[in-house]
């Protein structure tokens, strides 16, 4: 042990040399600021080196920062902003330490911890203890921050279950996020795009989700809405811990009960003087079953009206394998190197039946001319991996620091589509075989690099570049006949299409403190975008090169502890995805075709909010009132059209395309309170209200261009006696205006309003052998099965559709989940620049 310590003392001088050799400057001090320091010795009072300490904010225990001891066992924090912290050590062989509580304020600017002994790990630490325990949701003026290990609810679900529990957030039936009534929502993994869907990221990998809906220009400017962060676990602890978790699941659909959902998660991590090791691996088995019907009347340039009728169910399965690995190499106090790597396979298997009955509808009397009974099982396959690697430097002078990110990912997918359509009516058609084959290849890369530096009296510069390349493929091919086994290839359905996206970017942003309450953050963010849309299939090359500025603007006053205010400003964008500017028809449902819009421009909007949050002894209380100015809105629009059958009979179709509407508004309120009524029973309670008004220049029917929405949340706490816990979540969602959808599978959409829906969800958790081992219950949708009625509809001069969809999923679900911890594991983030809510302001 004490070879490998010299060796470290001899390797952290040497790295250390070129610093230690320069006079060390004077580190100013803001007035709003103090400093920590203290000492780490053992039961022979021997100085602990290489301890890891963060210190951490109450009542939320989230980290303000964090620090090695130096050979001496010494660390220090400076500066803290005044506030009530405490300290929390762990260091290789000694018991996991938290200091009592301690207060940093004008009064007391400087805390000195005398020499702090730590125990070795023989027995459960009792004599030290923080009783601040991690809320579920901590809301700061510039974003939320929803804990993951807090939400018993969470147990064995995905990111998706997740999302649901979120205020202002909504997840549908098909999996779509919309925040406060948007679907342009960017999702980001640890900060960074990525290739995973909501469903392959497990909840037992996640530590939190943070909602910014007004980021800086540090961050990417994409989403209308904001961005949705999902922050991965990530812990450093002196020593091997790790966490071992099995779970099953039950399902009840149409009074039939499914036990198909299991899934197992391991994590486990391992830190040694100034190597941190961890891994984290999950198993998972799943099944989604779900039904519904679609009716429509149509009419085009005709006194005649075609009316469909569409009943379908569908089931399907899915295996997926997901591994996360990485390493953090603690150079020195000044020093970090950080490499990753994820890896992630999963297949999906679905079959779905589909009965269609087609009928002309003459003076109220209905003649039936197409009814058809379809089949369609389809297989897919994906993997997709990723890599990182993130350097940061701290310079002697306190605040200053430098951190360059190399990210990497690639996606690859399989998909085969097979369809069979059996006629009825007329019985002299013939039936109808397909089959779709579809590879598509995804990759990402980005590049770059941040600077900070305080720079006068408590100011603060911010600097950084980021390079970003995105590239998707599609190898799209259609086979089809009236002979299951003699297919061919339908030359005109061959798409094979390549988006390449390169963004160079650049920020500054400038930030102060004046008259020590009021915060100013002030940035600017350029970017120069190339796209470029090949449909090779048909040597069709479409450029788009363009330059845009992206300003925000936060300032956040603070009259006291206790009230809070800021006013915050960003211009965002929305780019148009793949599928959207993919200019290929596909005509795999030949009733609901489909074709993307490569003339498509981006999305812009100005975005303003005002905030006010109050803090109360037991909880706190956050309301916003937000505005969005949008502009070239991305909108799905469908159209009625009629068509030949092989015959030589008529029948009618939908095609659905994108379009950019001219402009829209978008203003509303929202409130979270938060709060602890004693030791057994906290809340969060969250409503949200908003207004939308749509310009769209007739392209909308009026009624569809104005729109009052609402929604509630209230997720109650319950601690009791002997380890037991409890939660007890209901949510609400009001009916609002939605793009719809109609047909199934990858059948269209169109223009209409969704059904309000509601749920309530009960979960409980009981610990044992000193919280080591955990049994969770988790049910979802205990109350109604959930359903949704999408009513669409186009009304033109000559032509026009009413539709109506009705979707029916799983109406009962139920969780069990075992967790059991190896030496106290405890979940805490890696602390990184901008954790803290002071992420959008300055320090």
């Amino acid at each position: 042990m004490r070879k490998i310590i010299l060796f470290n003392s001899i390797l952290t001088l040497l790295l250390s040399f070129p610093v230690y050799s320069q006079q060390r400057p004077q580190i100013q001090i803001p007035d709003s600021a103090g400093i920590v320091m203290g000492s780490l010795v053992d039961a022979g009072m021997q100085p602990i080196p290489y301890a890891t300490i963060h210190i951490r904010s109450l009542p939320d225990s989230l980290s303000q920062g964090m620090t090695i001891s130096d050979e001496d066992g010494r660390f220090s924090f400076n500066p803290i902003h005044y506030g009530l912290y405490y300290i929390d050590i762990n260091a290789m062989g000694y018991k996991n330490h938290l200091t009592k509580p301690f207060t940093i304020s004008k009064e007391n600017p400087m805390h000195r911890m005398p020499r702090y002994k730590l125990e070795e790990r023989s027995e459960m630490l009792e004599s030290v203890t923080v009783t601040a325990q991690k809320n579920m949701l901590t809301t700061n003026l510039d974003k939320k921050v929803f804990n993951v290990d807090a939400n018993i609810s969470a147990d064995g679900a995905t990111a998706v279950e997740v999302l649901q529990d979120i205020p202002s957030v909504d997840v549908d039936l098909e999996g779509n996020v919309t925040l406060r009534g948007s679907e342009n929502v960017t999702i980001l993994v640890d900060g960074r795009p990525t290739n995973l869907t909501l469903e392959q990221i497990p909840a037992a990998q996640i530590e939190s989700i943070e909602v910014i809906t007004n980021p800086s220009a540090r961050l990417e400017p994409d989403g209308m809405a904001g961005i949705l962060n999902v922050v991965l676990k990530k812990k450093k602890e002196s020593g091997f811990t790790g966490m071992v978790s099995l779970g099953s699941g039950m399902t009840i659909f149409q009074n039939k009960a499914y036990f198909e959902n299991y899934n197992g998660n391991v994590n486990l991590n391992y830190t040694y003087n100034k190597i941190t090791l961890y891994l984290n691996y999950n198993f998972r088995t799943n099944g989604r079953h779900s039904a519904g019907t679609m009716e429509r009347t149509s009419w085009f340039n005709t006194i005649d009206t075609s009316y469909l009728f569409q009943e379908n169910s569908s089931d399907n399965s899915g295996m997926s394998h997901s591994l996360r690995t990485g390493l953090d190499w603690f150079i020195n106090k000044q020093n970090t190197l950080a490499f990753s790597f994820g890896y992630n396979n999963s297949n999906r298997n679905s079959s779905s039946e589909t009965s269609s009955d087609n009928a002309r509808v003459r003076y109220g009397e209905y003649f039936p001319y197409m009814t058809y009974d379809q089949l369609s099982k389809s297989d897919n396959g994906n993997n997709h991996f990723n890599a990182n690697i993130n350097y940061k430097k701290e310079f002697n002078v306190k605040g200053m620091e430098l951190v360059a990110d190399l990210y990497y990912t690639q996606m690859q997918g399989n998909n085969i589509n097979r369809m069979s359509q059996f006629y009825t009516i007329p019985d002299s058609t013939p039936n109808y075989f397909q089959r779709t084959e579809n590879i598509t290849s995804n990759r990402n890369a980005t590049a770059q690099i941040d600077f900070v530096s305080p720079v006068g009296n408590g100011g603060r510069i911010e600097a950084g570049y980021k390079f970003s390349l995105r590239m998707n493929g599609q190898d799209y091919s259609l086979f089809d006949g009236h002979r299951e086994e003699s297919l061919v290839i339908d030359s005109l359905q061959i798409n094979d299409f390549l988006y390449t996206e390169y963004i160079n970017a650049a920020y500054l942003i400038y930030s102060n403190t004046f008259w020590k309450k009021l915060k100013v953050q002030a940035g600017l963010r350029a970017e120069q975008a190339n796209t470029s849309s090949d449909l090779r299939s048909a040597d069709t090359i479409i450029k788009n090169p363009y330059f845009n500025l992206f300003p925000t603007l936060h300032i956040r006053y603070e009259p006291s502890e206790k009230h809070n205010f800021q006013f915050s400003y960003s211009r965002r964008v929305s780019r148009p995805r793949v599928y959207q500017l993919n200019p290929f028809v596909d005509i795999s449902d030949k009733m609901n075709l489909r074709v993307g819009n490569p003339l498509l421009m981006p999305e812009f909007v100005n975005s303003l909010e005002l905030s006010y949050l109050y803090i109360m002894k037991k909880g706190s209380l956050n309301v916003t009132a937000f505005y969005r100015q949008r502009k070239n809105i991305i909108t799905r629009y469908t159209q009625i059209f009629e068509g030949i059958n092989e015959d030589g009979g008529e029948y009618t179709y939908t095609l659905t395309s994108y379009e950019n509407l001219n402009k829209s508004q978008n203003f509303g309120f929202e409130a979270v309170l938060g709060m602890r009524i004693n030791k057994v029973w906290r809340f969060n309670l969250n409503a949200d209200f908003y207004r939308v008004i749509i310009n769209s220049d007739d392209l909308i029917d009026e009624n569809l261009s104005r729109d009052w929405a609402w929604g509630a949340r209230l997720n109650q706490y319950f601690t009791f006696p002997k380890d037991w816990e409890a939660q007890l979540n209901f949510r609400y969602r009001s009916g609002s205006l939605t793009t719809g959808s109609m047909g199934w599978g990858s059948g269209g959409v169109g223009q209409g309003r969704r059904s309000p829906s509601y749920s309530l969800g009960l979960s409980a958790r009981k610990s044992f052998f000193k919280k080591t081992l955990t049994v969770s219950l988790n049910i979802r949708d205990l109350i109604y099965r959930r359903t949704t009625i999408v009513n669409t509809y186009s009304h033109e001069e000559v032509s026009g559709y009413d539709a109506t969809s009705t979707r029916y999923n799983s109406q009962f679900q139920a969780y069990l989940t075992l967790s059991y911890k190896i030496n106290n594991f405890k979940q805490r983030r890696t602390p990184e620049r901008g954790e803290n809510s002071e992420e959008e302001m300055m320090e």
